[in-house]
């Protein structure tokens, strides 16, 4: 039986509840406990892949690389609004992150995310407006202004984007400025590089690009948590016996490939021709160990991986975070896939969360918590949880 008293060790970076406002669609989410390994339901549109960006946003620190890639990711960077000065901050894409897709105006709470109970260790992202003065040495200075002052008629006003934390503010970026040219510095100069709380890893929906998987591949490739991913992925294949990366020779982005050894052949394959399923459980074993005493984020975890697997990869995924000091959240619409999470949650009944997201009679979304006796009656008893 496991020992249910060390359900209240956390360590340091671990979050314990967690606090969403005026971010993407929700209003005011909020979950009460987290655990060590957490996996979220709901149906299409009820904002699992959001509370994934918000724990990202959160443990970033707000950094303008996570707020850009975001909004890049989902398309959502083209000129919806005509924007016919630049003092109508309304229309910037980053819009799209806040509740309702508008920007919050000058003095609004804006978004909050973080621990419930912990406001100086949330992040609220404002806007803020600044009137640009030089002095005759040609030092600038700049001055708060107010939302009136917006529509005036001075080219010195600037509009920003910024993090408070506590009594201090932090600028993440410039609203009036073009994004496009944002996005370009924000991989180029040092000003966009903001300390995150704790690593963090992102294994997305259509899993990570190939020059992420060979530079996380790198860290790991000649320590023991190599063996754990191709333990891990041996659950597919059990013949693999060994992974290596090798620069592609067709690839014009300079690129490298994962090549996997297997006792049935002498010469390797590609890793992407052994199927969806492999490379997908690489990919998140990949990722668990890269985000060593920090955190995993998976979207859609079951993508790929056959239901005959699921409990295992689970049991792995509740055994590595474990040792690896790493929380973990995850989504998925699958019933096989809660079906395994439930049998890795019974033999680790201490480290597990389950949550339901659903909308109230209000249009607000809200986080149902299971127990893992209500999840196991719903599975025996074919009632619908996902």
């Amino acid at each position: 039986m496991p020992d249910r008293s060390s359900a209240n060790h956390r360590v340091p970076h671990m979050i314990d509840s967690f606090l969403a406002e005026n971010f993407r669609l929700f209003d005011r989410l909020r979950i009460d406990r987290l655990a060590r390994v957490n996996l979220f339901v709901g149906k299409n549109n009820s904002g699992k892949s959001a509370l994934l960006e918000a724990i990202e946003v959160y443990a970033s620190n707000a950094s303008p690389r996570t707020l850009l890639n975001l909004v890049k990711a989902r398309e959502e960077t083209w000129s919806g609004k005509a924007q016919v000065e630049f003092r109508q901050l309304y229309g910037n894409p980053i819009r799209h992150l806040f509740l309702g897709h508008e920007l919050p105006r000058i003095g609004e709470r804006g978004v909050v995310l973080g621990p419930i109970d912990v406001p100086a260790d949330q992040v609220n992202i404002i806007t803020a407006a600044f009137r640009v003065a030089s002095d005759e040495q040609g030092n600038l200075t700049r001055t708060p202004v107010n939302q009136t002052d917006l529509w005036e008629t001075d080219d010195t006003i600037e509009l920003a984007l910024m993090a408070r934390d506590g009594e201090r503010f932090r600028r993440i970026m410039r609203l009036d400025d073009d994004l496009e040219r944002v996005m370009r510095r924000s991989y180029s100069s040092s000003l966009f590089e903001i300390e995150a709380k704790c690593p963090i890893q992102v294994v997305p929906t259509r899993n990570m690009e190939g020059r992420k998987i060979a530079k996380l591949w790198d860290m790991i490739g000649l320590t023991d948590l190599a063996e754990e991913v191709i333990s891990g992925i041996r659950l597919i294949d059990p013949h693999i016996t060994g992974i290596q990366f090798v620069e592609s020779t067709v690839s014009l982005r300079d690129e490298r490939v994962p090549l996997v050894r297997t006792s049935l052949s002498d010469e390797p394959l590609p890793l992407r021709s052994m199927g969806d399923g492999i490379t997908r459980l690489f990919h998140i074993v990949l990722a668990l160990t890269a985000a060593k005493g920090g955190i995993l984020l998976v979207d859609e975890f079951e993508n790929g991986l056959h239901w005959s697997v699921q409990s295992a990869v689970w049991k792995i995924i509740f055994r590595l975070a474990e040792r690896l000091d790493v929380q973990v959240f995850a989504t998925t619409h699958s019933r096989d896939c809660i079906n395994g999470f439930e049998a890795a949650w019974k033999e680790n009944e201490n480290l597990g969360a389950f949550f339901r997201l659903d909308t109230n009679k209000q249009g607000q979304v809200q986080a149902r918590a299971y127990s893992l006796d209500t999840l196991t009656d719903a599975l025996d008893t074919a009632v619908e949880v996902r």
